[in-house]
């Protein structure tokens, strides 16, 4: 009776439309879904189609939030993965992601891949607090900044968001540099193991031209293309098994207060800016690796906290 209903099975995708058109139409098709999990569907639906869902060369995904309480099942279960994730990125993704990451990796056409995942490392924290980091790096983190205003205001003087009431900034700033100081280390935690996982997706996509991981917050971003992501790509295919596993952590850190930031180039405002960077030791005493932000973005608000970055570290180091 099984083999009735698999003739049967394999005699309908025969007379499909689909089976009329050459793989390269259906390539061209299959590469405008770019979502992975809509991609493994396709890949689980015949040799032919798992064939052609190998080729694709652009991939975004995003991971859901892991509920720590809720036991993580979404997983694939005939996947085995081919290489395991060190501890720190594994208990932060949960299994869902690993098997996703395990397909991901079977996909070695792949170009350009997008990755957004939810914003664990501080899962307490409100929201609608205000700060984002950025970091420059290459095969290891060079340096790392956060950046929390208690206010930012737009060329016009409308109010864009904020951490509080006004008048009550003067009351909070004492407690505000504690809290922030926590979350900037949460936010580095957080870098750390996405640095990690993105050294080996450079390991495992030969193909790759272009990544970004980023968090659903859009609070940071990770990035490699161009002549970096040339660099990475010979430093990973090079380096010894422990020089590949061995996570370097800026150790340096000065932070500050800035109460009142105006950015020329914006037209923004910040007020009651804390500011916190943390830096390779072999970096310490200057700004170089600080400076000429690399992930530029043409999001006007973001492009405002990139122009605070560096007119902190002016204000820093100058």
């Amino acid at each position: 009776m099984k083999n009735i209903v698999k003739y049967s099975k394999e005699d309908a995708d025969a007379s499909s439309p689909f089976s009329r058109l050459p793989d390269e139409i259906i390539l061209q098709i299959i590469n405008k879904l770019i979502d992975l999990k809509t991609l493994g569907f396709c890949y689980l639906v015949s040799k032919r189609f798992s064939s052609i869902v190998l080729q694709v060369d652009a991939i975004s995904f995003t991971v859901p939030f892991i509920d720590p309480n809720i036991p993580d099942k979404n997983t694939v279960d005939d996947v085995a993965p081919s290489r395991p994730f060190p501890p720190m990125v594994s208990s932060f993704f949960g299994e869902s992601f690993l098997s996703a990451y395990t397909f991901l990796s079977k996909l070695k056409g792949v170009k350009s891949l997008c990755i957004e995942l939810a914003s664990f490392g501080h899962r307490a924290i409100d929201n609608r607090c205000l700060f984002k980091w950025m970091v420059k790096f290459r095969n290891r983190i060079e340096s790392f900044m956060f950046l929390s205003p208690h206010s930012v205001y737009d060329k016009d003087g409308l109010s864009l968001s904020g951490n509080g009431d006004e008048e009550e900034e003067n009351l909070v700033v004492h407690g505000m540099f504690r809290r922030n100081f926590e979350i900037s280390f949460q936010c580095l935690e957080d870098v750390i193991a996405w640095h990690i996982m993105l050294m080996d997706i450079v390991k495992d996509l030969p193909m790759l031209e272009e990544v970004s991981i980023t968090d659903s917050g859009r609070r940071g971003r990770l990035s490699l293309n161009g002549e970096k992501l040339i660099e990475v790509k010979e430093w990973v295919n090079s380096a010894s098994k422990a020089e590949f596993n061995r996570v370097e952590v800026p150790t340096v850190m000065s932070n500050g207060y800035i109460p009142l930031l105006k950015l020329p180039v914006s037209g923004y405002v910040m007020k009651g800016i804390y500011f916190g960077i943390m830096k390779m030791k072999d970096l310490e005493g200057g700004n170089e690796g600080l400076m000429n932000i690399e992930d530029a973005s043409e999001d006007k608000e973001e492009a405002a906290y990139t122009e605070a970055y560096e007119s902190g570290t002016d204000a820093k180091f100058n």
